[in-house]
């Protein structure tokens, strides 16, 4: 009975103790806080939905929008800005940029399957046989004509 101190097993498998650190999502390292960086959302100007865009295009951000973190300012823009306007110029608010000081930001889903491209694949399948217009019908469903039985007219 497992009820008795005699006839429980022991437990093979020893649980490691967790680490009092808090780890980076992303490298598995201990966080610093001198590592953080304040983020800061620009928010639409006059919107009650409470609504936020990106600094330099005034996009509005939607649930599809990925974003990045500028380390420098902590501003949020989009991941398209990044790269189309803000790392040919090298510069934004002052602050020269490369690549290192830009965070790129998990984007939560929107749904929709096929938001992030190639990991769902898509298939087409025909049926084939008769009245699909694929299947030759030549030897099958051809034989002597019934006198009152189902006729293919393909």
């Amino acid at each position: 009975a497992f009820w008795m101190p005699g006839s429980v097993p022991d437990a093979e498998v020893v649980v490691e103790k967790p680490s009092n650190d808090t780890l980076c999502p992303a490298c598995n390292k201990p966080l610093k806080l001198k590592d953080l960086v304040p983020v800061r959302f620009t928010k639409v100007p006059g919107d009650k939905e409470g609504r936020h865009m990106d600094p330099v295009t005034k996009d509005i951000f939607t649930a599809a929008t990925k974003l990045v973190a500028l380390k420098p300012t902590g501003d949020v823009v989009a991941l398209d800005t990044w790269t189309k306007v803000l790392r040919p110029e090298g510069e934004f608010k002052g602050h020269q940029l490369t690549d290192k000081d830009v965070i790129e930001l998990k984007t939560g889903g929107t749904g929709f399957c096929a938001r992030d491209g190639d990991k769902v694949v898509s298939e087409k399948h025909f049926a084939l046989g008769p009245g699909s217009g694929r299947q030759d019908l030549r030897g099958q469903h051809r034989s002597a004509r019934s006198l009152g039985g189902l006729v293919f007219m393909n």
